[in-house]
């Protein structure tokens, strides 16, 4: 029996980075409304850049969709990522939040950034559990060029 590559998709989670993750565009925004009056405006850019920053996360693939006036969609397939990355500063920290950044094979999404997102560890480790999981259902191994060096 064949195992189908092509299996349903399943979507794990659908979310937005946190605000927190423009917290200095926010408090730029506050000092342009005192100043000027022109703070509301880019407030509300911000909050729409934030809120239509979209990552969808399935067991196949990994859907980045950007923009709120022009769409912007990037895909890239699980068992293309290498390495992943957690980061989270003190601050980032301090308010449960944290950064994942994904290293592909990928010719145009060699570097990923998932930024401000809560439960940052748990996502890290759930993805690296698809990543293996997608790359043993495609029979994708990693060859490092320098073994053949030696």
């Amino acid at each position: 029996m064949t195992q189908n590559l092509y299996q349903q998709e399943i979507i794990f989670w659908e979310e937005s980075p946190s605000h927190w993750t423009k917290s200095g565009a926010y408090f730029l925004g506050i000092l342009l409304t005192a100043a000027f009056g022109l703070g509301l405006i880019f407030i509300l850019i911000t909050y729409l850049n934030v809120k239509y920053n979209r990552y969808r996360l399935s067991n196949q693939r990994l859907v980045i969709t950007k923009g709120f006036l022009s769409r912007n969609m990037e895909t890239i397939e699980l068992y293309r990522i290498k390495d992943l990355q957690l980061q989270a500063s003190f601050w980032q920290r301090m308010i449960g939040i944290g950064n994942i950044f994904l290293i592909s094979s990928d010719k145009s999404l060699s570097k990923i950034g998932l930024l401000g997102f809560h439960n940052s560890e748990e996502k890290f480790h759930h993805i690296r559990s698809l990543v293996e999981e997608a790359r043993i259902n495609r029979g994708v191994r990693e060859i490092d060029q320098n073994d053949y060096l030696e």
